[in-house]
């Protein structure tokens, strides 16, 4: 026998004992891959199937959302009960915003309470969005120190938000110390509105109007800052 026979041999002897490995290996474990195939098929299109409907969904709640928004503008008189009915309409985010606007609706209103409950129960649910869920917050300090009955729950609610990293913290900062300067402490307002000037990640608008006041304040205290300026050197 040649070489060449022989080597010809030899491969149709490795085909067949592939083909057999593969007839066994079927044999054993073809239902299971069967199985495997039509699992992989049904997650795709249940994946794809899922995503549909989150997408309809999301877009039945904007769709419901600008609705209400349209409708609170129209008749503001009734904005409280166009978000409640919308709450039933909408989902998630959309399902927060909405709160949040309601709340806002019933503080228009003089409503206070409830919309303190309302920015209340959204600062505390946990599976709120963290930035919708620290504005609520942030919204509830400014709304009670704008009815001035109790500043020291004002600023307790916008020191929750005034930390560092939280979503809000500029604008909780700026908020406690116009709290400060309602309750007469013109050196703390005066330290919070110069934190706010001297941070280089403040929002330009919240600088300016911290620096207008910082001015104001210094002036009133008798301070000097370009002789401060100058002790510092």
């Amino acid at each position: 026998m040649s070489d060449i026979n022989s080597d010809l041999i030899t491969q149709e002897v490795d085909e067949e004992v592939r083909r057999e490995r593969m007839r066994q290996l079927w044999s054993a474990y073809g239902k299971y891959l069967i199985g495997l195939a039509v699992g992989i098929v049904l997650l795709v299109g249940g994946r794809e199937a899922y995503n549909a409907v989150v997408k309809s969904r999301e877009e039945a709640s904007s769709t419901a959302f600008e609705a209400a928004e349209n409708a609170a503008v129209a008749d503001s008189a009734n904005a409280v009960a166009t978000w409640q009915s919308t709450l039933e309409n909408v989902d998630d985010g959309y399902r927060t915003l909405a709160r949040l606007r309601l709340a806002a609706a019933a503080a228009a209103n003089g409503d206070t309470q409830a919309a303190l409950a309302a920015y209340d129960e959204i600062g505390s649910e946990s599976k709120a969005d963290p930035s919708l869920r620290s504005l609520a917050q942030l919204f509830a300090g400014m709304l009670v120190a704008r009815d001035g009955q109790n500043l020291d729950d004002a600023r307790a609610r916008l020191s929750v938000v005034a930390i560092k990293g939280e979503p809000w913290y500029f604008s909780a900062l700026e908020q406690l110390a116009l709290v400060d300067l309602q309750k007469g402490d013109n050196e703390a307002a005066l330290q919070g509105f110069s934190q706010l000037v001297e941070d280089p990640q403040t929002p330009a608008g919240i600088r300016a109007r911290a620096d207008q006041l910082k001015q104001s304040l210094e002036a009133q205290l008798g301070i000097d800052p370009l002789a401060d300026a100058g002790e510092a050197q």
